[in-house]
């Protein structure tokens, strides 16, 4: 029997790294489309040292053979990231429409896949692969050319709705076509798979006109520099700031290479032609501060992004000081606000101003609080609701909501659960393995390698590296050597350096060893890694990782 399912692989359980599978034909012969292949930002704490992450792609690129097509709704990094560094995996046909495209060239260049493989396609022109037919439909978010993707199917249609929000007045593209969605209900809607981002959020987000002029008021009734951040990919709200700075009598440097790759790809595509003009770096230090405007990436206080280097004073062009400005203008992403208060409080200890929407109206959300998901449901009428784009408690909430606002039912399904949408009443029908992968240096890890595990334990517990030489018989030839990162190298409680203290512990665990033990390497590893761990927990409370390098000589 030929079903249709529903499948996050990332997505379902986190605001970042969509990746959503629909599926449809019998259990051992099904086809699939993708949604979106995106990254996330793990924080410092939970993966140190990765700088994003993805969702593992494992059960379907088991499958790849089986998967028909890529389709990616829009180009924000949680949307369109990954797609070059896990194309490998699928080897499947791309398709999005003209903005898209020109980021996708650029991450699939990245990681040498040819351009070949993407296709570009308009909106509202159906993309027949197997038993899909997909529809590129035109909404507003804060990236040009956001679509939601329509997806008529033998047994219903799905409308997947991305990210969104109700504009009537965008900085690109046309408003929502109300009447076309009003057609697809007369139609028929099988479900919704919608954004529920800020579903705790009542009314409605408003345009991005609404921020204009608190904008050039901030900037105008600022002294000395002033810098502004917020998404890179946010190109009108790009334009937005650039356009208030101009109009307070400002020179505008673009200080990133995101938001330059971003803002020469929407010139490119023809999408903006009027962004004011810019200067460079190198221009900008002939230009007196009170007449300086920075556009600059970082505004979900990444550490290697620009307003964070400025907070600590270390951008190589970029310098603020007592009495100049730093305007955030945009959201912080739930689990980012320990960091983004981390680059508020270095700014603030240098005495630069720091402005964000909580003092002054200059952010407007690209995500439909309630009052705008509630009439998108009026217009499509959908039978089921299925919550995506969300932690575990955004699709909590939105299921509540859901049936208030039309819907027959709502289903929750998380990063991993399979939900047959037809024939007959949804249900999960499966769980497959899924997780994250982290993109540590040029490798991509898995969650469960150890890696990043691993390298949690040294950051709470240090690290000890042990180097022991044995003779044949398991005597020592020289003193052991230990090496100690991480911990205090002398206190009262111990006499001398606290890795003088674990080599001769080491060497008194060796030497109470049986000789027979002694000849035996794993025995003798064993007996220095626990001599070295219970002495530095007795002397220090911890219990470091430990590495024992061990040498025998004839």
């Amino acid at each position: 029997m030929s079903a249709l399912v529903y499948l996050p692989l990332g997505g379902a359980d986190e605001i970042g790294m969509n990746m959503y599978l629909y599926g449809y034909g019998p259990r051992d012969n099904r086809r699939w489309i993708m949604v979106d292949c995106g990254i996330g930002f793990p924080d410092a704490a939970h993966a140190p040292g990765v700088e994003i992450m993805t969702p593992d792609p494992a059960f379907i690129a088991a499958e790849s053979d089986r998967l028909d097509g890529i389709f990616i709704t829009h180009a924000h990094e949680d949307h369109i990231g990954a797609v070059g560094r896990l194309w490998g995996r699928f080897k499947a046909p791309i398709y999005c429409t003209k903005f898209p495209a020109a980021i996708a060239r650029r991450k699939l260049d990245e990681f040498g896949v040819s351009p070949k493989n993407l296709n570009v396609v308009d909106q509202n022109t159906p993309v027949k692969v197997g038993d899909f037919s997909v529809s590129f439909f035109p909404m507003t978010h804060s990236i040009p050319e956001t679509s939601a993707l329509v997806i008529d199917t033998p047994l219903g249609r799905i409308f997947h709705t991305a990210d969104f929000k109700i504009d009537d007045s965008p900085a690109f593209g046309d408003p929502m076509d109300r009447d076309a969605m009003r057609k697809m209900a007369e139609e028929g809607v099988l479900a919704i798979a919608c954004d529920s981002t800020n579903v705790f959020e009542p009314g409605f987000a408003g345009t991005e006109d609404t921020i204009k002029q608190p904008l050039r008021d901030v900037i105008a009734g600022s002294k000395g520099k002033v810098a502004a951040t917020t998404f890179a990919s946010n190109v009108a709200r790009l334009k937005t700031l650039a356009e208030a700075a101009r109009d307070s009598g400002r020179a505008v440097v673009v200080a990133g290479r995101a938001m330059q790759r971003m803002i020469e790809a929407a010139v490119q595509t023809g999408i903006m032609t009027d962004f004011p003009e810019t200067i460079t770096e190198d221009e900008a230090r002939d230009i007196p501060d009170d007449h300086l405007f920075y556009l600059v990436t970082g505004s979900q206080g990444e550490s290697r992004a620009a307003m964070a280097r400025i907070a600590g004073d270390s951008h190589p062009s970029v310098h603020l000081k007592a009495g100049d400005t730093a305007i955030f203008s945009s959201k912080t992403i739930p689990g980012n606000e320990t960091e983004v208060s981390r680059i508020y409080n270095l700014l603030a200890e240098r005495g630069i101003r720091v402005v964000d929407d909580s003092m002054a109206d200059i952010h407007v959300s690209g995500h439909a609080p309630r009052g705008e998901l509630e009439e998108v449901y009026s217009l499509l009428k959908p039978k089921y609701a299925i919550p995506m784009h969300g932690e575990r408690r955004h699709l909590h909430e939105h299921a509540v909501m859901a049936p208030s606002w039309g819907a027959e039912a709502a289903f929750v399904v998380p990063n991993g659960s399979m939900l047959q949408i037809a024939p007959g009443e949804p249900k999960i029908v499966d769980d497959v393995d899924t997780g994250r992968l982290y993109a540590d240096g040029n490798q991509l890890i898995g969650a469960m390698d150890g890696v990043v595990r691993s390298r949690r334990k040294m950051g709470m517990n240090g690290h000890i590296a042990v180097s022991v030489i044995l003779d044949d018989n398991g005597d020592l030839v020289v003193e052991s050597d230990a090496r100690v990162t991480g911990a205090p190298e002398e206190s009262k409680d111990w006499t001398g350096e606290i890795e003088g203290v674990i080599a001769e512990a080491v060497d008194g665990a060796i030497e109470k060893l049986k000789a027979k033990d002694r000849r035996d390497d794993d025995k003798v590893e064993e007996a220095i890694r626990r001599a070295a761990r219970s002495t530095a927990s007795r002397l220090w409370g911890k219990k470091p990782e430990t590495v024992v390098m061990l040498t025998r000589l004839d």
